[in-house]
This record gives C-alpha cells, structure tokens and sequence, in this order.
C-alpha cells in the first residue's frame, strides 16, 4: 500500500524592504571624491525589480496548446476514485492555473494537498502537505512552494533510481475503463544492505493525469504486489 504524507510547510509572506543610499555612495558625495551616487529611487527600482523577478519564479504559465506531458495534465473539477486494497483513495482537481494544478488527496480521514507543474517534458511536484486538511477555501497563489521541486517525470531522466519514461503509447484496462495512450514511468530502487529491489511503475492518461501505480518488492524468488488502480472518474 502506498502511503501518503505531507511535507510540513511554513507560510512565510514575503514584503519589500526600505530603501537607502549606500554608506559608500554617501561619503563620495560628502566628501566630493566623485563615484557613482545611489538615489533613492535607483535603489527602489532596483528592488522593485529583484521582487518581480522572485515573485513570477514560480507563477504559472497559460497552457493554449498542450503537447507533450502537458497532454497528461488533469481537468479542473475531476475527481478520481481508486482502490487500494480494501480501501478508497480519492483524488479532486480543486484549482487549475496555467500549467499549474492544486489537488486534494483523500485517503480515509487523512487528506493531502499537493501541487504540481506540468511542462512540455517534465511534471514536478511544487507543494505536499497535510497541514491543510480539511480547508477548502485555498488556492494555488496562496501556498508557499518547497524550497526545491520533487521531480516526478522528466524526459531527461536515465539515471538508475530516477523516474523514467518507459512508453507514452501504452494501452491500459483499468475497472474505469481501457485507456489509451498511456504515458508509463519507472522507478527501480535497489537497497544498499540486501537483494531487495523495487519497482514501482505508475501510469497517467491524457486529460486524467494519474490513473494508476504497481510497486514490486523483490527479494530473491520472494515478490510482494500491490496496486492503486482508477476505479471511477467524474
């Protein structure tokens, strides 16, 4: 069964600063040695600047023509049902901005808000939390991303233990139904201390997003299986 945690996360609110006359711009004008005076105003504008340019780091960019993985992002308002073993597992699109995608995770009475960005060739994940369970009046502008993105697809990815692209023609039956299309990526962790190797393999459908992920456990002749596999949509 895979389990589900979030990532504590600290809503910070980042403002401007004050602006000033550097000290050794001061003292060439006091003093008549010559050099270069900062106003105040260059030193405002200079801010303004640093601040834009933080602030549309992260900002969402307008998808009018998916391609790529992009083709795999989810619908606003979708909702997902999966089975995980004797257990329900649901997944809601609640916001949808530019590339970017805010959804809640259910999983019995544990809820998780995640975050992701989709591009031509990758999807990472920004924000991963559980410190917002139960809140619906939140939005992608709102939440602070981590400090660095998770990557959970990249085309460029071939290294071992990496998520790797190993088909996105693959056709999946699923008990939502038969997909086509299907963009397939691997992960093959060995452990360090035994023979044990896992595999997990997930898989998305355009339009869907995730529909569903088999993790292998390996250890000699011995394999464990488990599935979280799409049930219903809407």
């Amino acid at each position: 069964m895979k389990k589900f945690s979030g990532l504590l996360l600290t809503a910070v609110l980042l403002g401007g600063c004050g602006t000033a006359v550097t000290d050794s711009a001061e003292d060439d004008k006091v003093n008549g040695t010559g050099g270069t005076e900062t106003t105040e105003t260059e030193a405002a504008e200079t801010e303004t600047t640093e601040t834009d340019v933080e602030s549309t780091e992260d900002a969402p960019i307008e998808v009018t023509d998916p391609t790529g993985i992009q083709l795999y992002m989810p619908e606003l308002g979708l909702v997902k049902n999966f089975q995980v073993e004797d257990f329900e597992l649901t997944r809601e699109v609640l916001e949808v901005s530019g590339n970017q995608v805010l959804e809640e995770i259910t999983f019995g009475e544990a809820a998780t808000i995640e975050v992701t960005e989709w591009t031509e060739s990758s999807m990472n994940m920004l924000i991963e939390t559980s410190e917002l369970e139960g809140e619906r009046d939140i939005s992608i502008e709102g939440l602070v991303p981590m400090s660095a993105p998770v990557v959970m697809i990249d085309e460029a990815n071939s290294t071992e233990g990496e998520w790797i692209i190993t088909s996105n023609g693959e056709t999946l039956e699923t008990q939502a139904g038969t997909f086509e299309d299907v963009l397939v990526v691997e992960q093959v962790l060995k452990s360090e201390s035994s023979d044990q190797v896992t595999t997990m393999t997930r898989y998305f459908a355009p339009g869907l997003g995730f529909i569903q992920e088999k993790t292998v456990v390996a250890n000699g002749d011995d394999k464990q299986e488990s599935v979280v596999e799409l049930v219903s949509y809407k």
